[in-house]
């Protein structure tokens, strides 16, 4: 307890020192003289009376630094006048302040920023508690090259039932058209069973979420708010609970609404029990996935040790039920996922990519700097060398500069805690709506924490270079070294020089990644897609109604009487109904299908491909062309023989040097065989980065009932005004039903490489601020150098030199300092290049090109940053240098 007490009084030493002192002062001084006294009643004089008191007491001044030592943690002390004493230096020189605050707020910033928004998509996306333990369940059979996100009901109860998951749920999406301001209007929506918002921790804000009681099919219709639709439709009111609203003209009550932070699935506005049938749990549904399933684990367990237990469950029962065959020939299986990576799909590479690009950034910043520290401790060197010659330790003078980087990188720090977020939110303010959606970036503990370690980081690389050198002079500092107009040695500049090329390097680096990712870029804006996306707007209908999902016989009214009316508008050269537009966000959707007169193989688990429907001149909008037979006509109606068309793939995977057309095939075990009957053009359906389409069968719209419509029309202007058209076509055929998405089918082309588009902006913002950084440094070591050597080139003036010579002795340092980063950093773009081809399609070709023009920007860069100084030289005059020295 004593010791607790005496560690306590030391801690708060610092915070009454002024009381302390002048206690310690009175205290000493009855002391001496009290001493004093007694020598005088000795006989001794005044004089020598204190000389022996002061004498025998030790030094006044020793006795008050072992008093403070051990009224006060001698270290806290230094540290608090370390603080006070680089208060004091920057208050002296408040432009190199400046400049350090802003330089590394530039790369703190930055860092700050790309974090915030990895945090937000990768780590702690809002709304969500703990999100490193949900995971998606996924799907996978090899022998199709088929990977989804759904799986079956049968599958996700097993899953359920396992001792390591804590809560499990499935959805399905859906949709609805309410009532809003007098109109009908669609809204997305999720089917989702109850322990859906368990699954994510997700929070009310009013009410509750569902129960299960109310995740049957025979419970009443009930329905959960998001916030966007409580503001927008009820206009915030608190007793929203209890009241009914509309959805496909029926009552469903309302029993919560969720907080703002919550929108999951992606885009979901409102949520309604999936109230699954007792026959979607039934054995025979063990292939069928068409819902997704997420879980929440246990505490402790890992996905690692989760997915092994959950792969031995399933093929126990699968070999039981008789489903092995099967599962075993199309190599089925099932897989986890973390949630987090699946929610962040394409955005996770481009995420990581900018993290270590802006690491770089402040690599640059950090060593930019250290290079201006560097200069300051050689201007402070007769402030070093009296500070050594009066006992001062080199640990001691470099705990002094690094106080000095920490105190001015936390300035830094608290503008990139300020700024990083705000960029952060426009960062994903570049990133496709579909992609961004859900996610939202804010300041928490984790930015917080990873802002100040890079601080600490910071500050440790800026105070490098005066560090090395306070350590490396063994023999202190010599007043006789830093007397004016001495001129600097070239060992003096070693280290500065190295920051130097190490911030050419770098930026060398960022130029030829941004040409590299520019190239890859443009060869995958360069592949041929299969169709023509230029001039085709696409409007999206999710039928909604269940009498109207049901009949067939209206779906293809309606859809006649829309395209009809849609392909009679000024300007449209084509309409057409398609399920599934190419790139479509969605994804098509695909099955299996049997060959008449082709039984499988033992080992072959049958045909599968892509399939799709189409009206008639859905070809002629896209500009597929046919290859051979025909199109779908008017006359292919339910009424008539089922048709097909399939594309180049499948039929040279299955009647290869034969003609496909008139062939048969069945789909999904149908009674009723499909004829071929034309054969068009592969196209790319999902990615222009690979191909993984193993066929595409279409079937004409009119010969089957779906779940939704997209209207599409070409034209040969601006697409974008052909908006109002689809709107009012849709709106024509059927009042009920409501166009829920538009866009322009170049606008889902051009998103699929929304990733590789962020990564080259982002990359060439970043790669500018590196080379504007790399100039500053340059200017400044040049600067510096030219300064020393005054005296050196006025000798050389004076004896003869010219003008345009001094200037190539100038430019030529900073070419040598050019020439040796782009060295170092043409080794690290090979690297480069050669481990990023591994994670990007199309990248790897132009890297020539990439490094001669980063090479040529680095190069004009170095001689613009030496120019100035060289001109600067050049006009010195002799004998102004001379007299100076």
């Amino acid at each position: 307890m004593r010791r607790l007490r005496a560690l306590c009084i030391r801690l708060a030493g610092p915070f009454f020192s002024r009381r302390q002192e002048e206690s310690l002062n009175a205290e000493l001084e009855s002391h001496l003289q009290l001493q004093i006294e007694d020598n005088l009643r000795a006989g001794m004089t005044p004089q020598e009376a204190r000389r022996r008191a002061l004498i025998k007491s030790g030094g006044i001044v020793q006795a008050k630094q072992a008093s403070r030592e051990r009224a006060n943690l001698p270290q806290l002390d230094n540290l608090t006048r370390d603080l006070y004493h680089a208060l004091r230096q920057l208050r002296q020189a408040p432009a190199f302040a400046i400049t350090v605050v802003l330089t590394l707020a530039l790369g703190i910033g930055a860092n700050t920023a790309i974090y915030s928004v990895v945090n937000a998509v990768l780590q702690h996306p809002a709304g969500v508690d703990h999100p490193d333990r949900v995971a998606v369940l996924k799907t996978r059979y090899t022998q199709y090259n088929l990977d989804i996100p759904f799986v079956s009901i049968p599958i996700y109860a097993l899953a359920a039932s396992l001792p390591q998951v804590e809560a499990a749920a499935v959805e399905r999406g859906a949709s609805f058209n309410i009532l809003h301001d007098g109109r009908a209007e669609h809204v997305p929506a999720a089917r989702v069973s109850s322990k859906w918002f368990q699954v994510f921790g997700a929070q009310t804000i009013l009410g509750r979420t569902i129960e299960a009681e109310e995740d049957q099919p025979s419970a009443g219709n009930v329905v959960v708010l998001s916030y966007g639709i409580w503001q927008s439709v009820f206009g915030g009111q608190r007793d929203v609970i209890g009241k009914t609203m509309l959805l496909d003209a029926k009552p469903y009550h309302i029993i919560g609404v969720m907080r703002s932070d919550f929108a999951w699935p992606r885009g979901s506005r409102i949520w309604v029990p999936i109230a699954l049938p007792p026959s979607a749990f039934a054995p025979d549904q063990g292939f069928n996935e068409n819902y997704q399933a997420v879980i929440r684990l246990r505490p402790g367990v890992t996905l690692e040790n989760f997915t092994p237990e959950l792969s031995t469950r399933i093929w126990e029962i699968l070999r039981r039920l008789g489903g092995a065959p099967y599962a075993t020939k199309s190599g089925w299986s099932i897989y986890t996922t973390p949630w987090t990576a699946y929610a962040a799909g394409s955005l996770q590479r481009p995420l990581y990519v900018l993290l270590g690009v802006v690491i770089l950034v402040l690599f640059i910043a950090s060593a930019n700097v250290a290079g201006l520290f560097l200069a300051r401790a050689s201007a402070r060197s007769r402030e070093f060398a009296i500070r050594t010659s009066l006992g001062a330790s080199a640990g001691r003078m470099v705990q002094q500069m690094l106080v000095e980087t920490c105190l001015l990188s936390c300035l830094a720090a608290g503008i990139g805690v300020a700024a990083g977020p705000a960029l952060g939110r426009l960062l994903l303010l570049l990133v496709p709506d579909r992609l961004a959606e859900g996610f939202t970036v804010h300041m928490d503990p984790a930015v917080l924490v990873f802002t100040a370690g890079t601080a600490l980081v910071t500050s440790l690389m800026a105070g490098l270079g005066p560090v090395f050198r306070l350590l490396g002079r063994r023999r202190g500092f010599e007043l006789h070294d830093t007397t004016r107009g001495t001129t600097a040695s070239v060992e003096k500049q070693k280290l500065r020089s190295v920051f130097v090329i190490t911030q050419v390097s770098l930026a060398y680096l960022l130029l030829a990644g941004t040409g590299l990712f520019l190239t890859s870029l443009g060869r995958l804006q360069q592949v041929d897609p299969g169709f023509n996306a230029h001039g085709v707007m696409a409007a999206r209908v999710d039928y909604t109604g269940e009498d109207f999902k049901k009949n067939q016989a209206r779906q293809a009214a309606f859809v006649g009487a829309a395209v009809a009316r849609l392909a009679s508008q000024p300007g449209v050269t084509a309409a057409a109904a398609v399920d599934t537009l190419p790139f479509d966000p969605m994804g098509v959707g695909s099955s299996s299908f049997s060959i008449e007169g082709r039984a499988a193989g033992p080992d072959d688990p049958g045909p599968h491909s892509q399939v799709n429907f189409a009206t008639p001149d859905y070809f002629k909008v896209m500009q597929i062309p046919l290859v051979r037979g025909r199109w779908f006509t008017e006359d292919d109606r339910k009424e008539t023989a089922p048709v097909v068309i399939i594309d180049e793939r499948l039929a040279q995977k299955y009647w290869p040097n034969q003609d496909a057309v008139g062939r048969h095939m069945s789909s999904g075990g149908a009674a009723r065989w499909s004829t071929v009957i034309g054969v068009v053009r592969n196209i790319r359906g999902s990615s222009l980065e690979e191909d993984t389409a193993d066929g595409m069968r279409y079937y004409s719209f009119a010969q089957v009932t779906n779940a939704t419509a997209n209207f599409v029309a070409r034209t040969n202007g601006d697409p974008t005004g052909l908006a109002v058209s689809l709107q009012e076509a849709v709106r024509a055929a059927d009042p009920s039903q409501a166009v829920s998405t538009i866009t322009s089918e170049e606008t889902l082309v051009a998103d699929s490489l929304a990733g590789r588009r962020l990564i080259v902006w982002m990359l060439a913002a970043f790669a500018a601020l590196a080379l504007l950084l790399s100039v500053i440094g340059i200017y400044a070591l040049i600067s510096y150098v030219t300064a020393q050597r005054t005296s050196e080139i006025g000798i050389r003036m004076a004896l003869g030199a010219q003008r345009s010579g001094v200037v190539r002795l100038v430019l030529g340092n900073a070419l040598v300092w050019v020439a040796c980063g782009l060295l170092l950093g043409l080794a690290l773009a090979v690297i480069a290049d050669s481990t990023l081809t591994h994670f990007f399609a199309a990248f790897g070709g132009g890297i020539a090109t990439s490094l001669v023009t980063g090479a040529c920007i680095i190069t004009a860069a170095g001689i613009l940053a030496g120019l100035i100084p060289a001109l600067r030289a050049a006009s010195i005059e002799p004998g102004t240098a001379l007299r100076s020295e």
